[in-house]
């Protein structure tokens, strides 16, 4: 507390000239606060409460983290303080990362003595003053930049964050800061809730005009762009590089936009430039395995690659990994590779592997399009006797031949689970007219299920009244998967037939429609009639069976009447002037509720279900009755 107090005492000059943020590592915080302390800049306690994440989804990890040369000046540029101090205890020492206006430096000091002399020759710490000693405890720092037991400060910076002022951090912190909090944003967090709210032609041309400004504001610009997938977004990319070249997000999307034309030479040399930045970022060698392959240099595409599975294992590299291996005749090292990435894909990533494999004329390419077909539930027959015909000596002929007559004896099927009113619901059968029916269905294949369309027909006397498709997605080496078919809507009593097909695999089933139900609607709506404590008036099997209407109506007239004698001010009991109960009081509807009158009342829930979303019914009926009241 002594060193707060004292601080205070320099005056807001000082202590605005920069921040100093907590420092990562064991003891980072009483590290932080010494330099702090040495610096007259407020303490990173306090500091960490009221550190803003950037406008972006992501904030500071898509701009490479923090604690980096792009992150400190981000950081800078989004407090407005003069200066950014970040630092970071490593096997090697302590690293400092020193951003300020236009530039962030960068060094790594054996001792903090050693990184407080180099702030000296900064220009930024008194010279020949000695680094402070920090006054509390590693815990109780901590403690304060959760807010647990604030002191004043502390309890200011709290305020500040909860938009109730900035107490005595005013004059202390940045005035952008303060202001961030107090509600007026700068242009790149504008243009991002601009966004949010749909404004995307606003938040456009703020964009057009940030694309000049400070590091935040040209990478929210650029980011706009690409979000809008605005046509400058690759003039945006390469402007910002050049810019801000130590952000490696910025190398990244020269790297796209690179790619997006065709230049495996730019893209390469933007994807080594954000690997100096951030070189075990398994993405980028990802890309970078690609970059070398659009250049012809295969060995270093295998060893990006590689590397790339390394560090992250993922579907593309292991895509891209199979795909060099098998135009060098690897078998062995492209199926492993195949194998892997088809146990990693979710699903989305196989059609781009299997159209990189369609330009080759290497003979395993060939045969690794019929491999990944087959898994990957796609059409694989053709394409293997192709191979055959093509290549009938090759080593993986045997493979090939043997896929075949698997294929041979493939078989699928399909099994409807349940029909219900709401997908993933209880089976609702029978079913009533006006409703909608969503098959519940089990689909299996082997060796793998086949992708087709999943389609709903629904028949009377042999006349096809509806018929709904839903194409299906799913990861690779599915044999079988549960799915909600498309819903047929039932039109009138009577007579159906209901048919599920997935491709050669189809069911039928008879289904006997009865007169629309009440209580069957309000529970399609997910609506659900309580009495006044709230205790439901139907269970489901209730509101779903055969007399779940006549108990619906009879139900909440009793709640209605049981109500009554709780309407006693002067609005219940004060006649209607006007509607159909124009002359009656909602004391005396309540009390003589029939259900033809609750009939009329949940007929208006149906067409304004919010009457009923969130109220029991005898709130939601007086509502009903008092809606056209002045």
């Amino acid at each position: 507390m002594k060193w707060i107090l004292a601080s205070l005492l320099l005056g807001a000059s000082a202590l605005a000239q920069g921040l100093v943020l907590p420092f990562e590592g064991p003891e980072g915080f009483r590290l932080a606060q010494a330099f702090a302390q040495g610096l007259s800049a407020p303490p990173p306690s306090a500091v960490a409460l009221v550190f803003p994440d950037l406008p972006w989804r992501g904030s500071y990890d898509l701009a490479g983290g923090l604690y980096t040369r792009a992150g400190a000046r981000l950081a800078q540029a989004a407090t407005g303080a003069e200066w950014v101090l970040l630092g970071r205890q490593e096997a090697g020492g302590l690293r400092l990362i020193l951003a300020r206006e236009g530039k962030a430096q960068e060094g790594i000091f054996r001792t903090p003595e050693l990184a407080w002399l180099w702030l000296q020759g900064q220009g930024l710490a008194p010279r020949f003053s000695p680094l402070p000693s920090p006054t509390l405890p590693e815990a109780r720092l901590r403690a304060l930049a959760q807010g647990e037991d604030p002191d004043p400060l502390h309890q200011s910076a709290l305020d500040l964050r909860e938009g109730r002022g900035a107490g005595l951090l005013e004059g202390i912190l940045p005035q952008r800061l303060l202001l961030l909090w107090q509600g007026r944003l700068p242009p790149a967090y504008q243009a991002f809730r601009l966004l949010a709210e749909g404004r995307q032609g606003e938040a456009l041309s703020l964009a057009e005009a940030m694309r000049q400004g400070n590091p935040l504001e040209r990478t929210a610009a650029h980011l706009v762009l690409r979000i809008l997938e605005d046509e400058g977004w690759k003039a945006s990319a390469r402007a910002l590089a050049q810019a801000f070249p130590e952000l490696s997000l910025a190398w990244e999307e020269v790297s796209f936009a690179a790619f997006a034309e065709g230049n495996g030479e730019e893209a390469r040399d933007a994807l080594l430039q954000a690997l100096r930045l951030r070189p075990d970022y398994w993405l980028y060698w990802t890309n970078l395995g690609w970059a070398h392959y659009l250049t012809g240099d295969l060995p270093r595409a295998l060893l990006a690659s590689e590397r790339a599975v390394r560090l992250g294992p993922n579907a593309t590299a292991y895509y891209n990994l199979g795909l060099f291996r098998a135009i060098y005749g690897d078998y062995l090292g492209a199926k492993a590779a195949y194998d892997r990435a088809l146990r990693l894909d979710e699903g989305d990533t196989f059609p781009e592997a299997l159209e990189d494999l369609v330009p080759r004329e290497e003979p395993l390419p060939l045969y690794f399009r019929a491999y990944l077909s087959e898994r990957t539930g796609l059409p694989a027959e053709a394409l293997y006797r192709a191979f055959l015909q093509a290549h009938p000596r090759h080593p993986a002929a045997f493979a090939a031949r043997r896929a075949l007559a698997r294929l041979g004896e493939a078989r699928g099927g399909l099994e409807v689970l349940k029909l219900s009113l709401i997908p993933g619901d209880r089976d609702a059968r029978p079913f009533r007219a006006g409703e909608a029916v969503f098959p519940e269905v089990r689909l299996f294949g082997e060796p793998y299920l086949p992708r087709q369309e999943l389609e709903t027909l629904l028949y009377r006397e042999g006349e096809l009244l509806a018929h709904e498709r839903k194409p299906l997605g799913f990861p690779p080496l599915t044999t079988a998967l549960e799915e909600t078919a498309p819903a047929v809507l039932l039109p009138e009593p009577g007579r159906y037939t209901l048919e599920v097909r997935y491709g050669e695999a189809r069911a039928s089933l008879p289904l006997e429609v009865g007169p629309e139900s009440l209580a069957r609607r309000l529970y399609a709506l997910g609506l659900e009639a309580r009495d006044l404590s709230g205790r439901p008036l139907l269970t489901p099997e209730e509101a779903l069976g055969a007399e779940g209407e006549a108990l619906l109506l009879q139900r909440t007239a009793e709640a209605l009447r049981a109500a009554a004698p709780l309407a006693t001010g002067s609005l219940f009991t004060a006649p209607l002037p006007r509607g159909p109960y124009a002359g009656r009081s909602v004391q005396e509807l309540l009390r003589e509720a029939i259900p033809a009158t609750v009939r009329v009342f949940l007929e208006a829930v149906l067409e304004a279900p919010e009457l009923l979303a969130e109220s029991d019914v005898v709130n939601a009926f007086v509502n009903w009755l008092l809606q056209d009241e002045p």
